[in-house]
Order: C-alpha cells, then structure tokens, then sequence
C-alpha cells in the first residue's frame, strides 16, 4: 500500500480542487491569483506525494485520471468547509469581500436581475461578481458556481431553492409579429390555427434542444397549459434578439417574455398574437449549496436578494 505523505499542504490540495473545476491550469491560476508556474509545481509536488498522476496531460487539455477524480470526490467537501471556516475567522470584522460567481439563463438576466445585480455591485464594491449566462441545468453547473438562478425549484437534492420576491407586474410568455405578417397571413384566432402559421423558433444553445410554446389550451387563464412544437417553421434561432429581428421583419410569428419586447409592443412595431391564451413565466429561484452561506459575502448577497423585488 502507498505510504501516506503527511507533507501534503492546503495550498496544494486548493490548486488541485481548481484545476479540476476549472479544467485548466492557467485558468486556475487565474482564479487563485498566482501564476501558472506555481500552480503547476503545486500540482507535481501533490502528485509526488499522493504516488500517482493526478491528470493525464496534452498538449491542448488536461482531465482527471481516475485517482484524480476519486481524490477530488473525497476532499472536496472538507477543502470548501476548510476554507469558509478561515474565511469566518479572517473576515469577521471586514466588509464582505471576493469573487461571488453566479449562473443563471440569459432571459433571468435581462428581465429580472440586470438592474439588481448592477445596484449590488454598485452597494458592495468589495464583492467582485462574476455572472455566467447559460441554459444548462445540471448538476455539474450547479456545484461551480456560489449561487444560481432558474425558472422552477426542481434542483439536486443538496441544494437549497429559494423563490424570489415577485413584482406587482406580472410576467407572460408571449406571441408577437410584425404588423405586416398580420396584413399578409392574418391573425391566428385559436391554438390550432397558430399551427398554421410560420414560427420562428428558439433552440436553448447549452441544451440545443427546440422550446415549446406553452400556452393556455382556452381564453380561460385557469384553464391546462399545453406545450406545442410548432409544425410550420421559418427560423430558428438561439438569441432573443435575433428572434426579435426576424419578427420586426415579417419572417414568422415569434415567442418570447413580454418584458423582452415590451419597446416593440407600445411603439407598434410587433402586435401581440393570441394574447388571450399567454401564460405566466414559471417563477424564478435562486438555489445555492447550504454550505456555501456561511461565508460572508454568499450570506450577504443571500440577505440582499431577500428585500428585493423582481
């Protein structure tokens, strides 16, 4: 059996951990402050130690051997408990502080968050946010960010899911088209005729896959959602404002939140379709690890989200 090394160090078991969730070493490096050599040696002399490559190397990547992945499973925990707890003791008396990375759809950002991320910025300088958009939804993206954002409290069972405070406006997924697709082809009047139009449609770029229409199955706003694919396709597209190009231009009868093309809608340059069948957005969570809030600045920003409204 390898001798265990009791020479290890925290630093090293630290540039380890984010080598692996970075996948890069100078992004690592980058993230930790230090230069890419150093993590590097780091890297070498933890491997010496353990008595096994921790990574398997090329020229152009770097991924987890199997002993690095077994590694990581098993410290990661107590190398994150390790760290807030010194980060307790050291910041106590001191303003929040650090980088505060978050995740969250493009759409959450745009019309719920843009305004009240910027104001914390703004409120907390000494707290550095680091904002990633994406579609993803998985437990691999849930476990490298602080805090996350999504439509719907579906998470891993060891997050937490908190529903953010709603505005007195609400929210709809909405249809629109230019005025002049209207002149041309009409107006659909129900469900069913709405298939016989021609829609620009939205593929998730993580996911790449196509999002249904969700509307009400009545004019009845208590009555079944139904989730339809529609079967006369213009476009598709992966970019809320390229679906709202290709609207203004008369390509195709578009989908998205209200809140996206509400300019477009008071000026007159989309006319809303089917207005009456439009649905409620899901509601927004925000979902963090319950570990991750003892640290000042998760706590901070967790208490801030908390006396907002979006």
């Amino acid at each position: 059996m390898q001798e265990f090394k009791n020479d290890i160090t925290y630093n090293q078991l630290i540039s380890f951990k984010t080598i692996y969730e970075e996948g890069n070493i100078s992004k690592a490096a980058r993230l930790l402050g230090i230069s890419s050599a150093s993590v590097s040696n780091s890297l070498k002399v933890l491997e010496k130690n353990v008595g096994e490559p921790l990574f398997n190397r090329t020229t152009r990547a770097i991924s987890p051997t199997e002993v690095g992945r077994r590694l990581y499973e098993l410290i990661h925990p107590s190398v994150d408990d390790l760290t807030n707890a010194i980060e307790l003791v050291c910041d106590h008396n001191k303003a929040p502080s650090g980088s505060l990375s978050l995740n969250m759809a493009r759409d959450i950002y745009d019309v719920f968050l843009k305004d009240v991320l910027m104001d914390f910025q703004l409120q907390f300088p000494t707290i550095q946010l680091e904002i990633t958009l994406s579609d993803s939804f998985d437990s691999q993206v849930e476990h490298h960010f602080d805090i996350g954002f999504r439509f719907g409290e579906t998470v891993n069972d060891s997050m937490i899911a908190k529903r953010l405070n709603s505005g007195e406006q609400r929210t709809e997924l909405a249809l629109f088209a230019s005025p002049d697709y209207v002149s041309r082809f009409g107006e659909p009047t129900s469900v069913d005729e709405l298939q016989q139009h021609s829609m620009i449609q939205f593929r998730a770029p993580s996911s790449h896959k196509l999002l249904p229409i969700r509307l009400h199955k009545t004019k009845d706003k208590s009555s079944e959602l139904v989730s339809l694919l529609p079967s006369n396709t213009a476009m598709v597209v992966n970019n809320s404002k390229v679906m709202v190009d290709c609207a203004l231009k008369g390509i195709g009868i578009g989908y998205l939140m209200d809140a996206s093309i509400k300019d477009e809608l008071s000026s007159g340059q989309l006319v809303p379709i089917l207005k009456q069948y439009w649905c409620e957005v899901p509601t927004v969570y925000m979902y963090y690890d319950p570990e991750n809030r003892q640290t000042r600045r998760v706590a901070c920003f967790l208490e801030y989200m908390s006396q907002q409204s979006v």
